[in-house]
C-alpha cells in the first residue's frame, strides 16, 4: 500500500514544533517500518519556491515551497490561490493508493485519490486568540471558518482524534465514515523513568495567547507563595510580543528567577523535563486533544489541564489528572497545589496515567488502527 501523508512535518529528526508535526512524525515512523507500506510525506507551504525531496529513514519527504507572485500571501490565502493546485499536481505524480491529510482540511477537499482527513485543531476557534492579526483577526477567523467548513463538508472519510471534533462537522456533509483514533506517542516516551522533583511544574506548548501562559504565570505566583522552592518550566516556540508580556508578568510578580523559558527544545529534552516534572499543566483557552498530554501520560506524569475541547475525554478526573477553569488563576493554583503537596497522590496519578496511555496512545497500536482505516477506504473503492 502506497500512502501519501500531506501534513506539516519536522525539519529536524530531534525537534518537533507543534502537535500536528509531532503526530505526523510518530505515525510516519511507525508506517515507515511496516513491511507492507510505502510512505511518502508531502509538506506544503515551505520556503524557497521549489519542491525538494529528502530521505527520512524508511520514507521520503517532499517539501513544497511557496511559488511565484503569490508566495508572500499567508498560508490559507496561498492555499486558495496556489497551494491546493501544487498539492494536486504533486499527488498526481506520486500516484499513491491513498492520501492521508493531517490537519490540512482545505487541501483535502475534492482530492482525486482515495483519501482520509484527520482533523486536529479547530482553526476558526483558535483564531479568536491570535493577537498577531490585530484588527484583521475577525476577517481571518471568518476566512478560516469558510475554508475549514468547505473542507469538512467535502471530504468523504474523517479520523477524529476526539469526539469533540464531531460537533464541528457541518450538516449536509459528504462524509461516508468516521473513525475515532487518538494521537500516537512514540514508544520512547513509555521508556522514560519518572523521578519527579517536588514543585517542578512543566508546560509544553507554543507561547501565545491561546495557550494562556500569562494566566499560568499569574497562577504560579500564588503557587510560589505556598511552595517557595517551586519552579515553572515552559518549553515551546513563542510569539515575540506575547513572550515579552509573559516575562514582564513574571518580573512584576517577583518570580522571574523561578520561571524558566526553555524555547523549542528537542525530543530528548522534552522527555528529560517530563521525567523530572511533578506535573504537567495545560491551561489553554481552546484545545482539541493536545499531544503534550498524551506524552506526559506516557511517561507517567500527572496532568492538570483546562476543561475545554477534547481534554476532558483524555483525563480521568481525580485518577490520571485534574481539570481546571483556564480563566480562574486561583482554581489553577489550588488544583496544582493538591498534586505538589501530596506525593502519594502524584505517584498514584502517574501510575494510572501511564497505564491509560499504554492502552490508548502507543504509536504501534495507533498505527494499526490507522492502517485499518486505510483498508476500509480502499475496500469501498474496489
Amino acid at each position: 500500500m502506497h500512502i501519501a501523508m500531506v501534513t506539516v512535518f519536522p525539519r529536524d529528526t530531534q525537534s518537533i514544533d507543534g502537535g500536528v508535526a509531532g503526530v505526523a512524525r510518530y505515525l510516519a515512523d511507525e508506517l515507515g517500518r511496516h513491511p507492507d507500506v510505502k510512505l511518502t510525506v508531502v509538506a506544503p507551504k515551505g520556503n524557497g519556491g521549489e519542491i525538494t525531496c529528502e530521505g527520512w529513514g524508511n520514507f521520503n519527504v517532499y517539501r513544497i515551497g511557496k511559488k511565484g507572485f503569490w508566495s508572500f500571501l499567508p498560508g490559507t490565502v496561498y492555499d486558495i490561490i496556489a497551494g491546493k493546485r501544487q498539492i494536486k499536481s504533486l499527488l498526481s505524480q506520486i500516484n499513491p493508493d491513498i492520501v492521508h491529510f493531517q490537519g490540512t482540511t482545505f487541501l483535502a477537499a475534492n482530492c482525486e485519490q482515495p483519501n482520509v482527513l484527520t482533523i486536529h485543531g479547530i482553526a476558526e476557534r483558535d483564531a479568536m486568540w491570535d493577537s498577531r492579526w490585530g484588527i484583521l483577526r475577525r476577517p481571518k477567523r471568518l476566512l478560516l471558518k469558510l475554508t475549514e467548513g468547505y473542507g469538512r463538508r467535502l471530504v468523504p472519510h474523517v479520523i477524529l482524534i476526539s469526539e469533540y471534533v464531531r460537533k464541528f462537522l457541518p450538516a449536509g456533509n459528504r462524509i461516508q465514515k468516521t473513525w475515532l483514533i487518538e494521537n500516537p506517542v512514540a514508544d520512547s516516551y513509555f521508556d522514560v523513568e519518572w523521578e519527579f522533583e517536588p514543585g517542578r511544574i512543566f508546560c509544553c506548548s507554543r507561547i501565545r495567547p491561546l495557550k494562556n501562559i500569562l494566566g499560568m504565570i499569574k497562577a504560579f505566583a500564588l503557587i510560589a507563595e505556598q511552595f517557595p522552592d517551586a519552579q515553572l518550566r515552559i518549553a515551546g516556540t513563542s510569539d515575540a510580543g506575547y513572550l515579552k508580556a509573559c516575562q514582564r508578568q513574571a518580573r512584576a510578580e517577583g518570580i522571574r528567577d523561578k520561571v524558566h523559558f526553555l524555547g523549542n527544545i528537542n525530543i530528548k529534552d522534552v522527555q528529560f523535563e517530563l521525567s523530572r516534572a511533578n506535573c504537567l499543566v495545560v491551561p489553554s483557552f481552546q484545545e482539541n486533544a493536545p499531544l503534550s498530554i498524551a506524552e506526559a501520560m506516557a511517561v507517567g506524569v500527572p496532568v492538570v489541564a483546562a476543561e475545554v475541547g477534547g481534554i476532558p475525554r483524555m483525563i480521568e478526573y481525580g485518577k490520571t489528572g485534574f481539570l481546571v477553569d483556564p480563566h480562574d488563576t486561583k482554581n489553577i493554583c489550588g488544583t496544582v497545589s493538591k498534586i505538589l503537596s501530596d506525593e502519594a497522590l502524584a505517584l498514584s496519578m502517574g501510575r494510572l496515567a501511564k497505564e491509560a496511555a499504554m492502552k490508548r496512545f502507543k504509536a504501534s497500536a495507533v498505527c494499526e488502527k490507522t492502517l485499518q482505516a486505510y483498508r476500509d477506504v480502499l475496500s469501498e473503492m474496489s
